[in-house]
């Protein structure tokens, strides 16, 4: 495999050191091609997958191969990533439970905070204060050297403008040079999402996030939802129907909300007005080590050099990750929730890259080879 040469692990592996005695787990996906890959040597006789959590698809397949390719001797393990942000809490303990040292996962949940660490973030801190090394996909939501952002990271200020078809009242947010912010390329999903620092799950100030044409005469989908002291600080428009061109408005509903540090998210589409931070929730954590994308390509068949030999993929997410929150709620700095003030705390992510489009045995693309920072 690709991947073995451009990480060097052939040198390690001469050594001796394959892995024995290390119980690796994978998040991801599903195992849907286990059994066939097992019968072609891909990967070993026996992977322990948590009971009814085998999941749906191959990405873990495709992950476990990687692994088994970089750490033959290893105990390998899985669980699915899929079923919800709870689940995939549980099962991270349970792949602890069952022993494993370290844990892999390229999976990303759209409604994990962004500022304060949440349920599967919190899992992640459980068990890495026992030991654990947790690898996590930074995401491939793009990032601002690459000029691929979908991100804007900002402090709400009053532009001190209106905009005709808003038909709430309120204050509407300065993106620096407008009081919009362009969508040049759509979302993947058709969601976009804003988030501000506020407290997970106590909510008191209310933003409300509008999408208008390209013109800002009419309004093409809105999510205006109360915040009062018991939501979590998010607004989230799902739509497969707005066009590139769309402008994203935020708006302070009635202007009473507290100025906070705001967080956009197209969901991988683009941004015309954008910032880096694009890796947020478990994929960030303080506790996680979060893995950028970087072309096995750019190896050229042997060992990567590092540096501008080696840049990150364009689609790979980028940091930092400001947080102002612990867990619990509890303001990191109080009375300071802004960019501009240096409130919370920076985390200098991403960490490390690794490779991506190497190969493995299934058979269809993006699986073969294997792309993004899965």
């Amino acid at each position: 495999m690709n991947g073995v040469q451009a990480h060097a692990a052939e040198i390690v592996q001469a050594k001796g050191y394959l892995g024995a005695g290390v119980k690796i787990g994978v998040l991801s996906n599903g195992v849907n091609s286990l059994a066939s890959e097992q019968s072609a040597g891909r990967l070993p006789p026996t992977v322990t997958v948590i009971s009814g959590q085998q999941g749906s698809g191959d990405e873990g397949t495709a992950m476990l191969e990687i692994v088994y390719s970089m750490a033959p001797s290893a105990q390998l393990y899985f669980a699915t990533g899929n079923g919800g942000d709870a689940q995939m809490a549980t099962n991270t303990i349970a792949l602890y439970s069952a022993g494993c040292q370290i844990i892999v996962d390229d999976v990303t949940y759209f409604d994990e905070a962004v500022f304060q660490d949440s349920t599967i973030a919190q899992a992640v801190n459980t068990v890495t204060a026992s030991g654990v090394l947790y690898f996590s996909s930074a995401q491939n939501s793009g990032n601002l050297d690459s000029h691929t952002s979908r991100t804007w990271e900002g402090d709400f200020v009053n532009s001190g403008t209106s905009i005709g078809p808003i038909p709430v009242s309120g204050t509407i947010n300065s993106f620096g040079t407008a009081n919009n912010d362009a969508i040049t390329t759509v979302s993947s999903s058709g969601e976009y999402i804003i988030q501000w620092s506020d407290p997970w799950g106590a909510s008191c100030n209310d933003y409300d996030v509008f999408i208008l044409n390209s013109t800002l005469t009419a309004v093409l989908a809105a999510m205006t939802n109360p915040q009062t002291c018991t939501q979590n600080p998010i607004e989230s428009l799902a739509s497969s129907s707005i066009p590139a061109g769309s402008r994203i408005v935020i708006v302070n509903y009635q202007g009473n909300a507290a100025p906070r540090a705001i967080h956009v998210d197209t969901e991988r589409g683009q941004l015309s007005i954008n910032t880096f931070g694009a890796t947020f929730g478990h994929n960030a954590a303080a506790a996680a080590i979060t893995v950028a994308a970087d072309s096995v390509a750019s190896a050229g068949g042997g060992a990567f050099t590092g540096g501008t030999a080696n840049p990150p993929e364009s689609f790979s997410s980028d940091g930092p990750r400001k947080i102002f929150y612990s867990p619990s709620g509890s303001p990191i700095t109080p009375n300071n929730l802004l960019f501009s003030t240096n409130g919370g705390t920076t985390l200098p992510k991403v960490d490390i890259t690794a490779a991506d489009g190497v190969t493995t045995g299934l058979t269809s693309c993006p699986l073969n080879p294997l792309s993004g920072t899965s």
